[in-house]
């Protein structure tokens, strides 16, 4: 989705600017905080993954290792742009994490390596100091030249949206709630039971405490919680469980969904859930068990069959079977404005149908 903008560019633009490099340029920090710029060839996945095969005796992969973070820029030639203090160019900032040999992602990437590079990549893989590392952006901008600045957002950042400096609007930092309070509120005793089964004044506190900071979240303001595990959960419930309590049987309680199922994917391809207690790890996964995506829910169930979430895998697999059946949920059809089908609206008449 693109903004209204005679001007802005499409995502297809933005991805054609992209595709016509092989290397990116990148710029890390060591954790002491020491900046290093530098360069490697790159490939893609159909996830908007970026990928390098790089040296692990370089001091860029050196600073990814230990901070997990790099920004990349793809940057118009000199010679083709028209003006040199407002080249064309494409940044992201990414959370980055090694590819292990034995992965089957390590196998298909380095075969798109091979595709792209040709020989050169065989001699690489024979030298023991060099490794494959995943970018993961997580924010991005493209600008085009001066007044044409633009924020890439959403779930694939393929929604384009023009910067104005006179109109950016950003929450008082006072008024937001901090990852810590979310967690704080979701995970007390007294909340449990409003998990699945809430009541009005719990949807009211829900409210009145966090959607400020909800709000804040949809305009992109709360990427950084993503540099650590307890902020990348605090935005899944957010993004996932809050917007049922604070829109609940309205269209808003789903708005957010694919962005918290993109953070969610985030923190397992970084492998944080692994430092999560299973009752944490259920709700980092529950934005997979939410999708309309059947591959979504094959990676829900898969995810869920791990030791000490046994409860919660029946109702992955409930919730697989219903999309595996009608390539959706029918519950949610009349919350946003979907015509039932005559199977749908049958199965929605049966004693004991899902209804979220």
């Amino acid at each position: 989705m693109t903004e209204k903008n005679s001007s802005a560019p499409t995502p297809e633009e933005i991805a054609a600017f992209r595709a016509a490099f092989q290397t990116m340029t990148l710029a890390t920090v060591s954790a002491s905080g020491e900046p290093e710029a530098s360069y490697a060839p790159y490939v893609g996945d159909d996830f908007d993954n970026l990928y390098a095969f790089v040296s692990t005796l370089s001091r860029h992969t050196r600073n990814m290792q230990s901070t997990g973070r790099a920004s990349v820029i793809f940057l118009e030639g000199e010679h083709q742009c028209a003006n040199l203090f407002a080249r064309k160019r494409l940044v992201y900032r990414c959370f980055t994490h090694p590819v292990q040999p034995d992965a089957a992602e390590w196998r298909a990437i380095m075969q798109t390596f091979d595709a792209c590079f040709g020989p050169i990549m065989e001699t690489l893989r024979s030298l023991a100091d060099f490794s494959l590392m995943r970018f993961m952006p997580f924010e991005a901008s493209y600008v085009i030249g001066f007044g044409q600045a633009y924020a890439l957002t959403g779930p694939t950042l393929s929604e384009v949206k023009h910067v104005d400096p006179s109109r950016v609007r950003t929450a008082d930092a006072g008024t937001l709630s901090t990852p810590h309070e979310i967690l704080k509120l979701w995970f007390k005793e007294s909340t449990r039971p409003m998990w699945f089964n809430s009541t009005q004044e719990f949807d009211r506190e829900v409210r009145e405490r966090f959607e400020a900071t909800y709000q804040a979240g949809k305009r992109g303001e709360l990427a950084d919680w993503e540099r650590d595990v307890e902020g990348a959960l605090a935005l899944v419930i957010l993004f996932d469980q809050f917007p049922h309590h604070m829109y609940r049987q309205q269209a808003e309680s789903f708005t957010m969904e694919a962005q918290s199922r993109a953070i969610a994917r985030r923190i397992v391809w970084r492998e944080l859930d692994r430092t999560l207690t299973p009752e944490r790890q259920a709700f980092a996964y529950l934005p997979f068990m939410h999708s309309e995506n059947i591959q979504d829910q094959e990676q829900s169930v898969q995810l869920f069959s791990q030791p000490g979430l046994e409860n919660n895998l029946k109702w992955a697999m409930h919730h697989h079977d219903i999309v595996r059946r009608f390539g959706r949920f029918p519950h949610r059809n009349e919350i946003l404005g979907r015509a039932s089908t005559a199977e749908e609206h049958e199965y929605l008449q049966v004693q004991g149908a899902y209804r979220g």
